[in-house]
């Protein structure tokens, strides 16, 4: 049985700068008429953990859903039903929309509810959205932890705030309130410009490391000092060298307690929020990013989960573990490939399609050399 993942359907020549998650719809249509003429049957999570692996067939797949975007509701679900297919959606609470009411999908489309243009897709789910999907018996809600979030590490600094698309997260930690509206709202504005950026992961896999207020303030000072001179980036990693020399040190890590409350709240409360949401046991989670350690591990056990996902890269959790607790394997089937560092818009969806599911599917990357001939290169 294979697990596949998606992210968003039907957003991909938006100007979302994250685009690249999702699958164009022609493509995920595409799939799913696949699935239907060649007899696939899709189950939820549940049946996949019930089975024992010699049962599981080759004609049955689990389609799974990160993060909880809008057009999921708008996009995915009309076409699942449509097929006669089930998913899995993956939800993080804080990213839950606030609004009230159930927005138009494909289904208000084919009835001449409204048009196709006034279907909105960017954003995030709200809860009478998750709820009616997870109530159809077409869409199953399971749990992405609470905050989706990335963190600073170490006190390495490897760069500074500039309004650059890849810390758009930062945004997060400094609004919480604001996550829902991120992919269409800009809020560059919420960090400071010359803000210090340290390394980072996600939120479930590292402790995390504060720098000092004191710190901030020092850095930005001197960014806003420097900026324009040619040795700007030179003066400002300098700037990191002298403080530690003067003040030891520029920040610090969370300590034991700390990290457990932070990985508890992300864990457990997530599990709350969605089962008193949806009145059902929540018995999956994704871990974002792929981040985790033994530590968010044991605390998934503790919480009562079935399962928890399992990273591509990561071979440490690739094995069986004793015990009930099972980890989830999935393949990302999207419009764009990434193969030996080139993107890839899929040409031939037949023969991608044929490919993934084939019993060599797991290995479709090294396979992918011989299937070319059916690739756009998208520069």
């Amino acid at each position: 049985m294979q697990i596949i993942m998606f992210h968003s359907v039907g957003n991909s020549d938006s100007d979302w700068n994250q685009h690249w998650l999702s699958v164009s719809l022609n493509h995920f249509e595409s799939f799913c008429q696949y699935l239907q003429r060649n007899n696939y049957r899709t189950v939820f999570l549940d049946e996949w953990y019930e089975s024992s692996p010699s049962s599981r067939n080759n004609k049955c797949i689990a389609l799974t859903f990160d993060d909880g975007y809008l057009d999921n509701w708008v996009y995915a679900y009309p076409l699942l039903q449509k097929y006669g297919l089930k998913g899995t959606i993956f939800v993080n609470p804080e990213f839950v929309d606030p609004s009230e009411n159930v927005r138009y999908n494909l289904e208000d489309v084919w009835k001449g509810t409204c048009h196709y243009d006034v279907l909105e897709s960017l954003g995030f789910l709200n809860v009478k959205e998750i709820q009616t999907m997870d109530r159809s018996g077409i869409m199953d809600i399971q749990n992405h932890s609470m905050s989706h979030n990335f963190y600073f590490n170490s006190d390495e600094l490897i760069d500074y705030y500039e309004g650059q698309d890849d810390y758009y997260w930062l945004a997060w930690i400094e609004r919480p309130d604001r996550k829902p509206f991120w992919i269409t709202e800009d809020q560059k504005d919420y960090i400071s410009e010359g803000y210090p950026i340290f390394q980072y992961g996600r939120a479930l896999g590292l402790r995390r490391f504060f720098p000092s207020e004191h710190f901030i303030e020092s850095f930005i000072s001197e960014y806003w000092n420097s900026k324009g001179s040619l040795r700007a980036r030179e003066k400002l990693f300098k700037l990191v060298a002298d403080y530690k020399k003067r003040y030891d040190c520029i920040g610090r890590y969370e300590n034991d307690q700390e990290l457990e409350e932070r990985y508890r709240y992300e864990i457990f409360e997530s599990k709350r929020i969605l089962e008193e949401k949806l009145d059902k046991k929540i018995n999956f989670i994704c871990w974002p990013g792929g981040g985790y350690n033994d530590i968010s591990i044991r605390l998934s056990i503790e919480a009562g989960y079935k399962a928890s996902t399992v990273s591509s890269w990561d071979k440490q959790y690739n094995t069986a573990h004793s015990g009930p607790y099972k980890r989830i394997k999935r393949f990302g089937l999207n419009s764009f490939l990434v193969f030996k560092d080139r993107r890839y818009y899929i040409r031939n969806r037949k023969h991608l399609i044929h490919l993934f599911l084939s019993k060599s599917g797991n290995k479709y990357y090294k396979n992918m050399l011989r299937f070319k001939k059916y690739l756009f290169v998208v520069k």
